[in-house]
């Protein structure tokens, strides 16, 4: 699912690029076709971030104190 987001993401990004020139040569109203072809690409992104994997557990890290890996470690265990 990320690298769906990513498309998306990326869509969403060359929609609005590409709609501001638009909009210079043929008129302003034809950016907001492109705009809303991406908030529906951005809309769609953030529904497969939705629907993605759970979060990896977590893991130590030496920013933690002592007690808080050693409760990581129990739980990963």
């Amino acid at each position: 699912m990320k690298v769906v987001r990513i498309i998306f993401c990326i869509v969403a990004c060359l929609l609005v690029a590409a709609g501001i020139p638009v909009a210079v040569l043929f008129g302003w109203a034809w950016f907001f076709v492109f705009a809303a072809g991406a908030a529906v690409a951005a809309g769609i992104m953030l529904f497969a971030k939705k629907r993605s994997e759970p979060p990896a557990p977590p893991q130590p890290d030496f920013m933690n104190t002592d007690e808080e890996n050693e409760r990581i470690n129990r739980e990963n265990k």
